[in-house]
């Protein structure tokens, strides 16, 4: 594979945020790639989180740099990875030339659930009270909870 086809790859699989696989330094990596281009010192280098399990001496995985001239036999896995990783900068001051890096995400919060639960507010006297839902039928019915996550209703289990 030619400089412009490796280059092309990895753009590529930053794009569609998918993970790759090179040989690197005699063994094999799996990284979750995040910026690709030319470091201060003038080398074309990749940017990127090392997956848990692909590295002797720190097997938790992690932020790497890779240089390209030393990356053979990669591969764009047909795995995607869900985003940037946490220490991600949306500039580093290493690249002097970025051909291609992923755009910040933010971390991504449920906004629904099946319902949601308050905090109990204090009545009058001081007692508390108990929580409410926004969704009470989803606490009584659970097969109407199961309805509106799966698209099926559950038959209701047989009185014993």
């Amino acid at each position: 594979m030619d400089a412009t086809e490796l280059r092309e790859q990895l753009c590529a699989a930053i794009r569609r945020r998918s993970l790759v696989m090179f040989e690197y330094g005699d063994l094999i990596r799996v990284v979750e790639p995040h910026r690709f281009g030319i470091n201060s010192a003038g080398h074309e280098m990749l940017s990127g989180w090392l997956r848990a399990g692909y590295s002797r001496s720190d097997p938790a995985g992690g932020w790497r740099n890779y240089l390209l001239n030393d990356v053979s036999a990669l591969q764009v896995l047909d795995a995607p990875f869900a985003g940037t990783r946490p220490g991600y900068a949306a500039h580093d001051a290493r690249m002097r030339e970025v051909y291609c890096e992923l755009e910040p995400t933010e971390a991504v919060t449920p906004t629904e659930s099946p319902f949601i639960v308050r905090e109990p507010e204090p009545s009058a006297a001081g007692a508390p009270t108990t929580p409410t839902t926004d969704t009470p039928a989803s606490i009584e019915h659970p097969a109407e909870a199961a309805r509106t996550r799966d698209g099926e209703i559950d038959p209701p289990a047989a009185a014993p």
